[in-house]
């Protein structure tokens, strides 16, 4: 469960900016919002709206680097760049300090995490956590400097120090090597709490299609394959249902010279194939139901599959999951239904979160969202990124249409279109041509 997440120096954004999930004392949608293990009551769901190239991409992009970091970093050689290095670079002063991610989480107990790196080390790193509702530190790392370990911290020091190097966190490393328990619930959170899609693009469409596509063809006691299928019949999609078949390999012909190892891994890249079921009329009158390839459907039923596989996953699991451009190629009323599952208490069982970023403003209606869930994000004069909660705006009264107050920029986060030089040169391109 994700308390809060806080960038500093990271693409866009130079100075700290922070989202939280805690619920405000505002009143109302009971059903948006939930108690912590931490006792907490925090949101089920975020919404960052905000112009193109605002910063709601980098900010969601944050999340995802700290993720790789906490991953990967384990296995980092010797003067390998850090990779998730990117200050912000529209301010000098900026270009050359650390990034700072500060991540605050639930999993069974609640953490509070401290990444700041630069290209080739981490300069700082910290985590604490909450034994009792009192926060204790469990390590703290500073570049060039011995680990300082809390009293609740069981597992190896000295000789794992040692194993460290400069490019690679600590929790990553310490898990590597038999951390104690209460290490490994904290690394537990970016392997099966947390999900990230910056932005889907096609070939991840495509992997997360094959993926679903596996899971469907594998799921022995149907229940992923039944809840899938409601899901996809239920959106008005035309389709009746979805199916998977194993791919007969005995009759393509691969090129003479293509390596195994190539083969082999096409094969495995493209094992299932899925099918859509549609029924078929004659004269009006229904006669049967035919098979179409899903290469067939339009792109809007494409990304619902993958956007169907991947929440279901998170309400199964009580993951949090964030997507940035939640919305690409579906209707604003499949895109309000899907939303709205992660605040059905009878179907989010299990309190997953969703942190999305969107430009549908028909989403900013005040039966959907609480004040204390939107976020709109916008740039300085100097090109910063700025972050601010709807509920901390002043003068907002809780009858007003927020979709239309968005729409005109009074609630900031709106482009401002500059089309006065554009105008002009197009004018005179048309009086030179007459």
């Amino acid at each position: 469960m994700l308390i809060s997440f806080a960038v500093t120096n990271f693409r866009s954004i130079s100075t700290r900016m922070e989202m939280t999930t805690l619920k405000t004392g505002l009143k109302g949608l009971e059903s948006n919002y939930f108690k912590s293990h931490s006792k907490k009551s925090l949101l089920k769901s975020a919404v960052i709206y905000g112009p193109n190239a605002s910063g709601k991409t980098g900010f969601l992009t944050a999340l995802n680097a700290l993720n790789f970091l906490v991953l990967k970093s384990a296995s980092f050689k010797a003067d390998e760049d850090m990779g998730a290095y990117e200050p912000h670079l529209l301010d000098k002063h900026y270009a050359s300090l650390p990034v700072t991610f500060e991540l605050s989480f639930v999993n069974q107990l609640q953490y509070d995490y401290i990444v700041s790196f630069n290209e080739h080390q981490v300069v700082q790193e910290e985590l604490y956590y909450y034994p009792a509702n009192s926060r204790s530190l469990l390590f703290a790392r500073q570049a060039g400097k011995d680990i300082k370990f809390g009293d609740y911290y069981k597992g190896p020091k000295k000789a794992l120090e040692k194993l460290l190097m400069p490019n690679q966190l600590f929790l990553s490393k310490a898990v590597e090597n038999n951390a104690d328990d209460i290490l490994l619930k904290a690394f537990r959170f970016f392997t099966l709490g947390l999900r990230v899609f910056p932005m889907i693009e096609a070939y991840h469409e495509h992997n997360l299609t094959m993926l679903y596509a596996k899971r469907l063809a594998e799921d022995k006691d149907k229940k992923f394959r039944d809840r899938f299928n409601a899901m996809i019949c239920a959106l008005d999609t035309g389709i009746s249902s979805v199916t998977v078949e194993e791919v007969d390999w005995n009759d393509f012909k691969f090129p003479g010279n293509m390596p195994e190892d190539v083969k082999k891994q096409f094969q495995e890249d493209y094992k299932y194939d899925v099918r859509t079921q549609h029924m078929v009329f004659e004269n009006k009158e229904r006669v049967g139901f035919d098979s179409f390839d899903m290469r067939q459907e339009s792109a809007g039923t494409k990304s619902l599959f993958v956007m169907g596989g991947i929440i279901l996953d998170a309400l199964a699991t009580g993951r949090v999951l964030v997507v940035d451009e939640f919305e690409k190629n579906l209707h604003p009323n499949i895109t309000g239904f899907l939303i709205q599952l992660f605040h059905n208490p009878a179907i989010n069982k299990k309190n997953a979160q969703l942190i999305f970023a969107t430009h549908d403003i028909s989403q900013l209606s005040n039966d959907r969202f609480r004040r204390d869930q939107v976020w709109f994000s916008q740039k300085d004069e100097y090109g910063s990124t700025e972050l601010i909660r709807c509920s901390d705006i002043p003068g907002i009264r809780l009858s007003a249409p927020l979709d239309k107050w968005y729409a005109t920029g009074r609630l900031g986060g709106t482009p401002i279109i500059n089309d006065v030089d554009f105008l002009i040169e197009m004018q005179g391109d048309d009086e030179t041509e007459s």
